[in-house]
């Protein structure tokens, strides 16, 4: 059996060699952890619709997403956006703190136009090191408000597909959305 002594030295000596991330460097660590997870569930919502293109279904990550902790709600693609980013992610850097969560929407219309949202609660993870250069480093916890299913980006991002896929079967079952393939 290891000697608890030892245990506690690997782990001293294995979290001093990561640098505590301060100041400009841990803004722009939030504030790209918050992109980086936008644009990975926008790129894994793709998948899933290319997959799903012969129920002829459109499924889009709804350009608004929401701060939870302020309840502002800005559009992804808007200078504004990149701005209340770049206040927001200073603001938790000098606070070492503070709300870390975010809303978004799927949209999903099935082909006779009826449409449904699926409801996204997003956690940003707090970095540990920048740059990160790990491609499987967490950058966010994801849960499907329809299902509460939650995911971790990027290590499960076949789960987020499969539990976006559970959330549009749920949806058909509902019957707020109807295949091509079922008529």
């Amino acid at each position: 059996m290891t000697d608890p002594d030892d245990l506690f030295e690997m782990y001293r000596s294995d979290r001093g060699n990561a640098p505590a991330l301060k100041g400009d460097a841990l803004a722009n660590a939030l504030a790209d952890a918050v992109r980086r997870t936008f644009a990975a569930i926008d790129r894994l919502i793709a998948e899933v619709a290319q997959a799903l293109s012969q129920a002829r279904y459109t499924i889009r990550l709804a350009p608004s997403v929401v701060d939870r902790g302020s309840y502002v709600q800005l559009d992804r693609a808007s200078e504004s956006f990149r701005d209340y980013l770049r206040l927001w992610s200073h603001q938790r850097a000098e606070s070492r703190g503070g709300g870390m969560h975010w809303e978004a929407r799927i949209l999903v219309a099935d082909s006779r136009r009826q449409s449904a949202e699926i409801g996204l609660g997003v956690t940003i993870e707090w970095p540990t090191e920048w740059p990160t250069g790990a491609a499987d480093a967490t950058l966010a916890f994801v849960e499907f408000w329809t299902t509460g299913q939650g995911v971790s980006l990027p290590s499960e991002d076949r789960a987020f597909q499969r539990a976006l896929v559970a959330c549009i079967l749920r949806l058909e079952e509902a019957g707020a959305l109807t295949s091509a393939a079922k008529r």
